[in-house]
């Protein structure tokens, strides 16, 4: 739960350092239930604006939040490190592969005794120029629509998780996500980082789904998750027909707008001030404190062998749990 309380940190910089709104509508999502969130991925930054309404909507969302990630990502120093720690899943995006690793990560997460919530990218990517041009090919293939603002979300994945956490007993609820932004779309790390810009204005639509209403049969439950991400191509399509300044998602039935109150803003500030503080202090022991060089490289050798011969400290860790 520590590395929960540190994505804290990054999502609020982005507002008040760089000036990112984020706003976050809909159901509200219950950090205490079991349950997997389907979110359209338009950005590579969409997990860190994510953060923020996450932040927004319950503070405790931010440490039972677990990603669903592409396995390259877990090769990262020092980041991917940290992702491991936090049990984040990384997938080859190869099903024979990838099944027996959600079979084993997900039962682990039934039995240890905590509830998460999973976010699922059912599209498997980001909608960059590359990915937008293989859902076109693939749309034209298979005589499917071509849409704009989405692309064609990947079935087989998303059957097995929901199946594998019925058959668990460790899911109650669906969240069906969707992002939006009102002005410009930074679409990845490295433009944020070369222009020093990020989206100003992020929306969220969050609506709750009873895993119960859901289909159980898994032609029919990839039907389901076909027809949802139409219907979410239709919603961006109308959000993205207003004036920049006029785009919102309508609310659900049952939802509202979530704004931190005045405890959960000094909580904020708080975390923010107090890993700023860590992170002057290693700083400082690395460039003034004896041996601290030696102990940071100790500490990377033992993540890399880690890495080498359990496939990262979470496999080590399911490992020790169910031998």
């Amino acid at each position: 739960r520590l590395v929960g309380i540190w994505v804290v940190m990054p999502g609020a910089l982005m507002t008040y350092v760089f000036g990112a709104r984020v706003r976050i509508r809909g159901d509200m999502i219950d950090h205490s239930k079991p349950a997997l969130i389907v979110m359209n991925h338009r950005t590579r930054l969409d997990w860190l604006y994510f953060w923020n309404a996450l932040f927004k909507m319950d503070p405790w969302l931010c440490t039972s939040e677990k990603i669903i990630l592409k396995g390259i990502l877990r090769l990262i120093p020092g980041a991917g490190w940290a992702m491991a720690c936090n049990s984040y899943i990384f997938l080859n995006r190869r099903f024979e592969k990838d099944q027996s690793r959600l079979h084993s990560i997900l039962n682990y997460f039934a039995q240890c005794g905590y509830n998460y919530q999973i976010l699922l990218y059912p599209e498997g990517t980001d909608k960059c120029p590359l990915a937008t041009e293989r859902s076109r090919k693939y749309a034209e293939k298979n005589g499917l629509i071509n849409y704009e603002y989405v692309l064609h979300p990947r079935t087989t994945g998303f059957v097995y998780i929901i199946q594998n956490m019925r058959k668990a007993g460790y899911i109650d609820f669906l969240y069906d996500v969707t992002i939006g932004f009102g002005d410009c779309i930074v679409q990845s790390e490295v433009d944020f980082a070369m222009h020093g810009v990020c989206s100003k204005d992020v929306h969220y639509q969050v609506k709750k789904v009873k895993i119960g209403d859901l289909p159980l049969d898994d032609e029919k439950l990839a039907n389901w998750l076909i027809t949802l991400w139409r219907k979410k191509e239709e919603k961006l399509r109308h959000f993205y027909s207003k004036a920049p300044s006029e785009r919102e998602f309508e609310n659900t039935p049952d939802g509202r707008d979530y704004e931190m109150s005045k405890g959960v803003y000094v909580t904020q500030l708080c975390i923010i001030a107090f890993w700023s503080l860590t992170t002057l202090i290693w700083l400082y022991g690395f460039l003034m404190v004896p041996y601290m060089a030696t102990f940071s490289a100790i500490s990377c050798t033992i993540f890399i062998a880690i890495q080498y011969r359990w496939d990262g400290i979470e496999w080590l860790t399911i490992q020790l749990f169910d031998p």
